[in-house]
């Protein structure tokens, strides 16, 4: 009689265990959905499609499979993806380089394939061998699919080895420009005081028509005085201009983001004309 009973109580656990597995597994399917909604809510799509995906298995429950396998497809729609690319200095792409997003390795090697990311604001960081590092912020809107993000290395930044040779800066142009004006200014002030003065018989000048008065002697050696500081200053600062553009190209161990620091002092002295120019250009 004992044997009997034995026997029925190992049958009925036997017969029990299915039964609790199939608990087990219903109960993992609904913690998952319930979980992935959450991650959902709080836009960690990536995460969210894990949870989903781990409750659209054919062992949950149907309800429930149906429910997070048609989740997985809405997500696949709204999380963001991007593609990213990396050019050494040369504009050639590379392929060994390391990319993370918020310290998180996305991929060691460039392939082109798209990688998903949630939305938001991401730091995507660059490391390729030689080079230092670039980073890059990028802002990722649900539903934006396989946009292009591209790291060039050895331009406009951190870059590693030698930049490429560069067009001169728009400062040294716009002083070289300036200084090209200031020589026209002096040139036409040199001739207003001449022709003020006179110098051949055909001319009207004071000196022709017998004599400068002292007020006609004062506005001639102004006119010549503006003349000398424009005309000295404007060859100065089309000098520095240039030396700054042929500087700037030429450098190849750096790149020149500003002039060399420099001091310029000219003291023309007019030649006999009572005018007497000094022209200080510091930066």
């Amino acid at each position: 009689m004992r044997r009997l009973a034995l026997c029925g109580a190992v049958v009925a656990v036997f017969l029990s265990l299915p039964l609790r597995a199939d608990a087990d597994v219903t109960g993992d399917c609904v913690n998952a959905s319930e979980k992935a909604q959450q991650l959902r809510d709080e836009h960690k799509l990536i995460k969210a499609r894990e949870q989903f995906l781990a409750c659209a298995q054919d062992a949950c429950p149907g309800a429930v499979k149906k429910d997070c396998a048609d989740q997985v497809a809405e997500l696949d729609k709204r999380t963001p993806s991007v593609v990213v690319h990396a050019k050494d200095k040369n504009g050639q792409d590379l392929v060994t380089v390391k990319v993370t997003s918020d310290g998180e390795v996305l991929t060691e090697q460039l392939d082109g394939r798209a990688v998903r990311l949630d939305p938001g604001v991401h730091t995507v960081r660059f490391e390729a061998p030689g080079n230092e590092p670039v980073e890059q912020k990028v802002v990722l809107g649900e539903g934006e699919h396989d946009r292009p993000i591209t790291a060039s290395f050895g331009s406009g930044g951190a870059v590693g080895g030698a930049p490429g040779k560069k067009g001169a800066p728009i400062g040294a142009i716009v002083l070289a420009s300036v200084g090209v004006v200031a020589m026209g200014v002096g040139g036409v002030f040199y001739a207003l005081g001449f022709s003020q003065l006179g110098t051949d018989q055909s001319a009207t000048g004071c000196k022709n028509m017998g004599g400068c008065s002292s007020g006609e002697i004062n506005s001639i050696q102004t006119k010549l005085a503006v003349g000398d500081i424009a005309f000295y200053s404007g060859i100065a600062m089309a000098a520095v201009g240039i030396v700054w553009a042929i500087v700037h190209y030429t450098s190849s161990n750096k790149e020149a983001s500003a002039p060399p620091a420099a001091r310029f002092d000219f003291a023309p002295t007019t030649l006999g004309r009572g005018g007497v120019a000094s022209t200080t250009i510091r930066w």
